[in-house]
């Protein structure tokens, strides 16, 4: 008998003691805003991004004309896409200057410098076009257009193809490797 009055305290005890609780109820708010972006070959917006190779190959240094294609990690070109309805533009800014030697057709406008890598003031011009059939540069600074085949994915195709001209098989060319840095902007 004795335990059972025991047990009956506690639980009595129990009962006072949770009884003196209330409950509190509450809402947690949740946020999240969203901006426009782009995705460029992609991947979000970076800074510093790599947009793939113009490589023209091993040559030999009498060459008359020699002709790239930028290839990229979605494929050849440069790919956007944005959220819907924003306005962005592609734009190919910056090169070289020109060096005090130069070899190859130099054009009027979209004019670049692949430099001697061991003697800046030796370079090889070369120009930018929308695609290999293109006769119109790619003028630096200039919005371009995009002219591939669009991806589903990826979104809209800016192909880039890179053209010397005039090497004339000119065997006073100096032998070696020749380089340039093709900035480009995304801007939206």
């Amino acid at each position: 008998m004795k335990i059972k009055l025991f047990l009956l305290g506690c639980g009595l005890g129990l009962g006072v003691a949770t009884s003196g609780f209330a409950d509190t109820t509450g809402v947690i708010n949740a946020r999240l805003v969203l901006t426009t972006g782009c995705l460029v070959n992609g991947q979000p917006e970076v800074t510093n991004a790599d947009f793939g190779t113009l490589d023209f190959g091993t040559s030999v240094a009498t060459f008359d004309s020699l002709e790239a294609t930028l290839s990229g990690s979605v494929g050849t070109g440069i790919f956007v896409r944005c959220t819907a309805g924003e306005d962005y533009s592609v734009q190919v800014v910056n090169s070289n200057l020109k060096p005090a030697t130069v070899f190859g057709t130099e054009s009027t406008t979209g004019q670049r410098y692949l430099i001697h890598d061991s003697d800046a003031s030796t370079g090889i011009s070369y120009t930018l076009y929308p695609s290999a059939a293109s006769s119109a540069p790619i003028v630096n600074g200039a919005s371009i257009s995009p002219v591939g085949t669009a991806d589903p994915i990826n979104g809209d195709n800016y192909p880039i193809v890179g053209r010397i001209e005039g090497g004339g098989n000119n065997a006073t060319i100096p032998i070696g490797t020749y380089l340039d840095t093709i900035n480009v902007s995304v801007t939206y």
